[in-house]
């Protein structure tokens, strides 16, 4: 590609010369009577009908010295439209690099948004794209770029390939209406320093990570992330069961991950909002009607408490069940179906 000043030269270069030709086809021509070319007007006129081949043939050289020139505008005719060619194909060419690439944004909310893509962040996508949600990645490698859009073909998905630290471009993964953020890098160390930077920039956004060192997790808490988990510690305790308590190990593995068949079962959280019927109900009433109505178990609630959210694990009886609470269950398919009928809402978390 030339530079603007490059280019700008050759044009006005390209102009004198079809001045010069110009005015000399036309010398050549006004003195012959059965020629067709008499001023610059019809000059013009056969420019144009020979640079988009028409060949009307209403004008045409019949001189000698006429038809010498006239071999300028047929090359040039070609040129000129190689050139617009060439630069059409290179902005469509632009375009579809620049959209593949996501710069031109997306219009997501209440979306999650990855940063970092490898085989740990594909499983988490996996699950989340299981459940129906949105998801947009962000990479600082081109080659991801490619392989997460052969890989999904789904468009609950938004890639977008920038460089970590230019936060004036990830804005076009509109993350201040993102419902959560995963740090997803390979070294604790720079996910801890990213972090506190990405939060200068969304702070109000939930924030989680995965470590590979547990030490590092009380860090993380302090300033301010959501939640912290650590790979380890959740694959040694996995790796345990399985050890002395294979059956429950197997039921916990299968339970916590989404499932994408009707009749297979799932771990899901509700969210209780004012139209809910089960409002006020006591926790025990609920736990025997969602047994009885569509078969799911109902395990714990979600309540936030003094500005903190507070898990409940099989509550008291008597509790009673409140608007913003998230009521926990295990269920399959059918009844997850009912369950998003009665609460009017979709499962998950989603702020």
């Amino acid at each position: 590609m030339f530079s603007k000043r490059t280019n700008t030269l050759i044009t006005v270069i390209g102009f004198l010369l079809f001045i010069v030709f110009s005015m000399l086809l036309v010398s050549f021509e006004k003195g012959d009577d059965s020629g067709s070319i008499k001023n610059l007007g019809d000059v013009l006129w056969y420019a144009i009908i020979t640079l988009t081949t028409v060949g009307y043939g209403d004008y045409f050289p019949v001189t000698t010295g006429g038809k010498i020139i006239s071999l300028f505008f047929v090359i040039s005719s070609l040129g000129v439209l190689g050139f617009f060619i060439s630069r059409l194909t290179n902005k469509i060419q632009n375009y579809m690099e620049l959209k593949n690439n996501g710069h031109f944004g997306t219009e997501f909310e209440k979306h999650f948004v990855i940063f970092g893509y490898n085989k740990f962040g594909q499983y988490v996508a996996d699950q989340i794209l299981k459940a129906n949600n949105k998801i947009a990645i962000i990479t600082d490698k081109k080659d991801d770029v490619d392989a997460i859009k052969a890989l999904y073909n789904n468009d609950n998905i938004f890639v977008l390939y920038s460089d970590y630290k230019n936060f004036d471009e990830l804005e076009k993964a509109n993350i201040n209406k993102a419902s959560t953020v995963f740090v997803n890098f390979d070294d604790d160390t720079d996910t801890l320093v990213y972090l506190v930077n990405l939060k200068k920039h969304y702070a109000d956004v939930n924030y989680v990570v995965s470590l590979n060192n547990p030490d590092l997790k009380e860090t993380y808490e302090t300033i301010g992330t959501s939640y912290v988990i650590s790979k380890n510690e959740i694959a040694s305790k996995l790796v345990a069961s399985y050890i002395f308590e294979p059956d429950v190990a197997a039921y916990t593995e299968d339970i916590i991950a989404t499932s994408d068949q009707i009749d297979e079962y799932d771990f899901l959280e509700f969210e209780v909002i004012k139209t809910n019927p089960y409002v006020g109900m006591e926790y025990f009433d609920l736990f025997v009607t969602a047994k009885k109505d569509f078969n799911a178990i109902i395990v714990g609630l979600s309540r936030l408490v003094e500005g903190k959210r507070t898990l409940m694990k099989n509550p008291a009886d008597e509790t009673k069940i409140l608007v913003g609470d998230y009521v926990l269950m295990i269920s399959d398919g059918y009844s997850k179906k009912e369950v998003e009928t009665i609460f009017g809402v979709k499962e998950g978390r989603v702020v």
